[in-house]
């Protein structure tokens, strides 16, 4: 009813897809459902426009009451019930685990003491509803790649970085096409991992790397970038404090590669339960105020 009243006010498949979050083929199969359940065409269609058959017109009047009336109700119980409470599922990326995410985690839990947490890590996104996760954390290159259901709460700052012992005995590059005779250590997710693009005062610049260790796993690679392996691209809260100690150095400081955006994406976008609207905007406030996000290299590529 739902998805049916959204096309009548939409006049339009695609636009109430968008809205609701759905591909526009599932909505033509809610409302073909729908239509089959009632036994009657609701919605007469042609090529070029929609508009509601006169049992049509009389069915959306009556949904459009009845959804009213549910959402007050909810509206009405949810005020009873503000203190978020119960079980929170959550899907996050392994990398995020040296974000000081057990720190943000054990402060949401004293905030919010009659919340439950069950965190699961890995660097396969899923999608929250088939896998049934409250909210899912996920990294993507940019905002130019929307995400269904989801909200941006944070920018993550990257940097190319090496250890001491490497630059020694390899020399540090002084220009970003010199990456292309260095050992560099590749995360290999993405569309095109090879591919590293860093932004400068000559504008932008991508340089095409090669190395002997691949992995899709960044904590490996630091530790590995940590012995004098190679040169690697990664975030910023990984190695702020190596960076800090000495223990890696910034190459190319000038240079900077594009920051990632961190997302939460929600099985249900628009109405999320009080656990997880708070523990959203915590993590959103903790990444925020967190120096290791940005440690000066952010951007907003």
């Amino acid at each position: 009813m739902a998805v049916f009243r959204k096309v009548v006010e939409r006049n339009s498949f695609s636009d109430a897809a968008a809205e609701l979050t759905m591909s526009a083929g599932s909505v033509s199969k809610y409302v073909a459902a729908l239509e089959t359940h009632i036994g009657t065409p609701l919605l007469a269609r042609t090529t070029r426009r929609i508009s509601l058959t006169e049992a049509g017109g009389t069915y959306y009047a009556k949904c459009v009451r009845i959804l009213d009336d549910i959402e007050e109700a909810e509206k009405s119980t949810g005020q009873l019930h503000p203190t978020p409470r119960g079980l929170l599922k959550v899907r996050a990326p392994i990398s995020l685990g040296s974000a000081h995410l057990g720190r943000t985690i054990a402060d949401f839990l004293a905030r919010f003491p009659e919340v439950k947490l069950e965190l699961t890590m890995n660097d396969f996104f899923v999608d929250p509803a088939e896998q049934g996760f409250d909210v899912a954390i996920a990294i993507a290159a940019n905002d130019r790649e929307p995400m269904r259901g989801a909200r941006p709460i944070g920018r993550m700052a990257r940097a190319v970085v090496a250890a001491p012992s490497y630059l020694a005995r390899h020399g540090e590059p002084a220009a970003v096409p010199d990456l292309k005779r260095h050992n560099c250590l590749v995360y290999n997710r993405g569309q095109v991992p090879d591919e590293w693009h860093l932004i400068g005062p000559g504008g932008d610049r991508t340089v095409r790397v090669t190395g002997d260790c691949r992995c899709n796993n960044s904590q490996v690679l630091r530790e590995s970038l940590l012995e004098g392996a190679g040169i690697g691209l990664l975030p910023t809260f990984l190695v702020a404090d190596d960076i800090a100690a000495g223990d890696l150095c910034v190459v190319l400081p000038g240079w900077t590669p594009e920051s990632r955006t961190l997302y939460a994406v929600f099985p249900q976008p628009r109405h999320p339960s009080p656990k997880v609207r708070e523990f959203v905007d915590f993590l959103a406030r903790s990444f925020a105020v967190d120096s290791q996000w940005r440690l000066g290299f952010s951007n907003e590529a």
